[in-house]
C-alpha cells in the first residue's frame, strides 16, 4: 500500500468519536487464533414422533382399522334406517285407525324411540 492509500483509508475510517486505539483494532487482521471457536453443542435426543416408522405392516394395519371403522358406521347407519322405516310403518298404521288413544300411544312410542336413537 502506498502512503496515499493509507491516508485515504484512515480518512474513511476516522469519524467523530473514533479513538486511535480503535483504529489499530480495525487495521489489524484477525488470525485463526483471534476468531472465537463455536460453542460445543449439547446432544439433542430425537422425539419419538420424528423417528422413522419401522413397521413394514403399517399401511396395511391402517387400512384394516379404517375398514373396520367403516363397517361399524355402516352397521349403525343400517340399524338407524331400519328403525326409521319401522317408525314410519307404525305411523301409517296409527293414522289409519285415527283414534285419540292411538295418537297418544304413537306420540309416546315416537318419543321413546327418538330418545333411544339419541343415546
Amino acid at each position: 500500500m502506498t502512503k496515499d492509500q493509507l491516508q485515504k483509508e484512515l480518512k474513511d475510517k476516522v469519524k467523530p468519536g473514533v479513538k486511535p486505539s480503535d483504529l489499530r483494532k480495525l487495521k489489524r487482521s484477525k488470525s485463526a487464533d483471534d476468531i472465537p471457536s463455536a460453542p460445543t453443542s449439547i446432544p439433542v435426543s430425537r422425539s419419538k414422533s420424528t423417528e422413522p416408522f419401522k413397521d413394514p405392516k403399517y399401511p396395511y394395519t391402517t387400512l384394516i382399522s379404517q375398514q373396520e371403522e367403516l363397517d361399524k358406521l355402516k352397521k349403525e347407519t343400517t340399524a338407524k334406517s331400519d328403525t326409521i322405516k319401522l317408525l314410519r310403518q307404525k305411523i301409517e298404521e296409527l293414522e289409519t285407525k285415527d283414534t285419540p288413544a292411538n295418537s297418544r300411544e304413537l306420540d309416546n312410542s315416537l318419543l321413546a324411540r327418538h330418545k333411544n336413537l339419541k343415546d
